[in-house]
């Protein structure tokens, strides 16, 4: 008997879902809903990004006629913020602080050494040794109409001998040999630096020991009495017993401000701004070992000995109020302010003295 193999049926298809069709649907239209949305915004913001950059249309210049211009209002300037005005430079200022020669300075009232160093850019030290022969090294010499060498830069400026080398002044002056053949001012050929003798040579840098004027304020003899230690007329003889300092000072005037040379090289004292006629104190208690005329450039001047070692020291004064011998207390008026002697303008020039040697004022007063 014949088998007969019948074919098994083919699966139907299965219907679609509609509401999967739905989901569908709408999730297309959403995409494409945002994708407009983007779109139209990254068009409009491109669009805004060219107009920055759009060249700006370049317009001739009108010429406006005389009518027109005479027609016009006239133009009033008004700041707009007068705290940070600036006005315009049309031009560059060159540097006129740099010198390459010596210069001549005229000495006018109100001068001091250390404000003529300052103004021209150098040091002290360096205006004392080009003037040697007029101010001896001592700040207090200054006088009006006295014509200064001011040196180009700091050091010292050295007349050339015959007997010289640039090695030998270099050291001579603790200098380096370099800086003076370097020197603009000096105008030397490097590969021959000859200079012929009374060459004046800047030795930039070059520095020597200034000459300190040494002098004891009061003199003790064999016996113990004291006695002023200047010749003038204000010198006092012996000097007996009196008031003893505190060993602590007082500002001997009533201002308290540098009005010319300060402590420092070739001037062992202040200057203190006492105006003309202005009180002049004693600045600890004593007796009164010098009171008058003083050449030198001292003027009118006062020393006061404490009796502990200290003296003070007051110059250029108008007028004298102590006598010979007087003891005075702490803050008694000694005298006025002035500018007596050799100065430029009133000032009080006040030094203290501990056992023979100057001392900084500014390490004793208040």
């Amino acid at each position: 008997m014949e088998e007969v193999l019948e074919e098994s049926p083919k699966q139907a298809k299965q219907p679609v879902n509609p509401h999967l069709l739905g989901f569908i649907a709408w999730l297309v239209a959403i995409v494409l809903c945002a994708a407009i949305v983007v779109f139209a915004f990254w068009q409009q913001t491109i669009a805004r990004s060219m107009q920055k950059y759009q060249p700006v249309a370049h317009h001739e210049p009108v010429e406006l006629k005389e009518e027109v211009i005479a027609a016009l209002p006239p133009f009033e300037a008004k700041a707009v913020n007068a705290g940070f005005f600036r006005k315009p430079k049309t031009d560059t200022e060159l540097n006129t602080e740099f010198r390459t020669e010596p210069i001549e300075y005229t000495v006018a009232n109100g001068d001091s050494v250390w404000g003529i160093a300052e103004s021209h850019g150098v040091s002290v030290e360096s205006i004392l040794y080009a003037n040697y022969d007029i101010l001896q090294d001592k700040s207090d010499n200054l006088k009006p109409n006295q014509v200064l060498t001011i040196p180009p830069t700091d050091g010292i400026l050295h007349k050339w001998t015959s007997r010289d080398t640039i090695e030998s002044v270099a050291s001579k002056y603790g200098a380096k040999v370099e800086d003076i053949l370097l020197f603009i001012g000096n105008n030397l050929d490097l590969s021959n630096p000859e200079i012929k003798p009374g060459t004046i040579v800047m030795v930039p840098g070059g520095n020597r020991a200034l000459t300190e004027v040494t002098y004891a304020a009061v003199l003790v003899d064999g016996d113990g009495s004291r006695k002023s230690g200047f010749s003038g007329p204000g010198s006092c003889g012996n000097i007996g017993q009196g008031y003893i300092g505190t060993g602590y000072f007082i500002w001997p005037s009533a201002v308290r401000f540098i009005s010319g040379n300060n402590y420092g090289p070739g001037h062992r004292a202040i200057d203190i701004g006492a105006g003309l006629g202005s009180q002049i104190f004693a600045a600890d208690s004593g007796v009164v070992v010098y009171a008058g005329w003083l050449d030198g450039g001292y003027g009118n001047f006062v020393v006061i000995d404490h009796g502990n070692g200290f003296q003070t020291l007051y110059e250029h004064l108008n007028s004298i109020n102590v006598s010979c011998g007087a003891s005075v207390s702490q803050g008694a008026v000694i005298g006025t302010g002035g500018t007596t002697g050799n100065s430029t303008g009133p000032h009080l020039h006040f030094e203290i003295r501990r056992n023979g040697a100057s001392v900084n004022p500014w390490e004793y007063l208040p």
